[in-house]
């Protein structure tokens, strides 16, 4: 349950930020929408390869 409420705080803390910003560099058009797909894909396979990580390893301890 520790670990379920910190990844909810780890995302709200991440989505709040992107949500919160204005980029000059990029602009509010559609690449700056397609640096925010790569950015949160990248996201999610991260998490996602951390958790089959971490379930093979506690399946190799038992």
């Amino acid at each position: 349950m520790k670990l379920l409420t910190l990844f909810i705080s780890f995302i709200g803390l991440f989505s709040s930020a992107a949500f919160a910003h204005t980029d000059h560099a990029l602009g509010e058009g559609s690449i700056h929408a397609l640096y925010h797909f790569a950015f949160w894909t990248l996201f999610v396979v991260v998490i996602y390869k951390a958790y089959v990580w971490f379930r093979a390893k506690k399946s190799q301890e038992q």
